[in-house]
This record gives structure tokens, sequence and C-alpha cells, in this order.
């Protein structure tokens, strides 16, 4: 009985190892217009179906042809359901496997049943979850995603799919919503990252009125986006009684390639603080190197 066991062990990975080649070459043939037909067990995360498509819809927006020749395949195979039954599954592999398949997919039929998983225990669950809802993207995504934000405090994770999937204009709509005040460092952010130029002039009020941690992020998030526009008032902020506030503007005016502000950064040189005084010098090299 135990030899048995122990021959039968690796004709089961062999097995499982040929259906994952299969499911992998029948997903990409969809892909590429060659079929219609996924496999009712592509669902089953331990043929990495979730894997393949990340792989070929990687970089593709939700209407490229790619992504909707796979997910007409998977709506008329009856398959896209398992997926979403499977997001609310026992097993963590499961769950994982299904969030990453329908964010994958841009499943925005889905976004429902993925948002609960924010607010899972186990961190892989919660973590897939946020990727999925930053591919599928929209607006609900992006509130769940504030929502989690609001409840959790800043989280790396959560910031960089909201700056993903939120739709055009909503993070500035939100940084100029006063009751939004409480997630305006975790919305400067975002916008940075996004670095969309319409983000400008929110960033450039909370940076004037804002309060400490908003005005350190948003000197960063003006940089990110390349804010020329905003150099004399970052510039204005290397004045500022707080230490971290002449950090971030030293960094953002290096980051900004502002060679106009290079004598107000080496009167930094001298500051009180030997993190303002390291950040100005950085600065300067930037500038140096850019000139």
């Amino acid at each position: 009985m135990i030899r048995a066991a122990h021959a039968a062990g690796p004709i089961l990975r062999a097995h499982s190892e040929l259906r994952r080649v299969a499911i992998r070459r029948q997903l990409q043939a969809v892909a590429a217009g060659k079929s219609t037909v996924v496999p009712g067990d592509a669902v089953e995360s331990r043929y990495g179906a979730a894997r393949t498509v990340e792989e070929i819809t990687a970089g593709l927006r939700e209407d490229s042809l790619q992504v909707q020749l796979l997910q007409v395949a998977f709506k008329n195979s009856h398959v896209a359901d398992g997926v979403i039954e499977r997001l609310q599954g026992k097993s963590v592999h499961e769950r994982v496997g299904a969030a990453r398949l329908v964010g994958a997919l841009r499943m925005y039929e889905a976004t429902p049943w993925v948002v609960p998983l924010l607010a899972a225990k186990d961190p892989s669950v919660a973590d897939a979850a946020a990727r999925a809802l930053g591919r599928i993207g929209g607006g609900a995504s992006a509130t769940a995603l504030l929502h989690t934000i609001r409840r959790r405090g800043l989280n790396r994770r959560l910031i960089a799919e909201l700056a993903r999937g939120a739709p055009d204009l909503f993070l500035e709509s939100a940084l100029a919503h006063p009751p939004q005040r409480a997630l305006r460092p975790a919305l400067a952010i975002a916008a940075g990252l996004r670095r969309r130029r319409t983000a400008i002039s929110p960033l450039l009020v909370l940076l004037q009125r804002g309060s400490r941690k908003e005005r350190v992020i948003t000197c960063r998030a003006l940089g990110w986006i390349g804010a020329t526009t905003a150099v004399p008032v970052i510039e204005a902020a290397l004045d500022d009684r707080d230490w971290k506030i002449r950090m971030s503007a030293a960094k953002a005016l290096g980051a900004l390639g502002a060679g106009s502000s290079r004598p107000a950064l080496e009167r930094l040189y001298t500051d009180p603080n030997p993190k303002v005084r390291r950040a100005a010098h950085q600065a300067v090299r930037r500038l140096t190197r850019g000139a």
C-alpha cells in the first residue's frame, strides 16, 4: 500500500503538469482568436490559469481585443460563474487564484464579490483583492479601496491600486472634497503616482493650505508628476519651520530639475537638520547632472 501511494505521487504530479500546459495553450489560443472555448477546470488554481491570463493581458487596456476575447470565452463557456463562486471559497488558494483571475480578465461584474475580500484576515487574500480591484478599475473599485485606506491607514498596495484603477478626475475631485480630508495624504500619493497633470491644481492648494503631513507628501507628488509650474511654491516651502517639509521640497526640486532653485537649495547646506542638508546636497547633484 505504501509503495503504491509513493508511486502514485509522481504520476499525479505529471498529470497535473500536463493539464496545466494544456490549459495554458488553450487560453493562449483563445486570446489569439483561434478558439472560443475555455476548459471547465481552468478555475482550479493548481492549473495556473490566473498566471497565464495575467501574462497575456499585462499592460493591455480593458477594450483590447485579447482581453475581450478572453472575457467572452469565459462567459460563454460558463467558467466565469465558477470563478466568482471561488471568490467565496474556504481555501485561501482558491480565493487568491479567483481574485487574480477576475482582475486579469477585468471582470467588472465581479467587483461586489471582490470588495469583501479586502477585509480578509489572510494578507495574501486581501492583497490579491486589492490588485484585482486596481486592474478592474472604475468608481466602485476606487471607492472600496478608499474605504479600506480609511480603515487601515496609508497602505502601499492599496494606494498603488487606487492610483491604477481610479477613473479620470476621481482623485482630483476627492482631493477638493472636504469630507475626504482624512484621506488627503493617500489621495495625494495616488495622484502623484498616476502622474496626471490635472492633479497639479488641487495639489498646489493642498501644498499651500494643508496640514504638515499633507504638505510633505504633496511636495513629492508634484515632483513625481513633473509639475514645473509648481516650482515657485515648492521653493517657498524650503523656508518652512518644519524640517520634513523643507526636506521634501528639496527632493521635489531636484526631481523637477529646477535649476533656478539652486541658490535656495545651497542655502540649506547649513540647515540645522542633517536630513535636510543631505536632501539639499542630493538635489543640487541631480541639478548638476541634469545641466
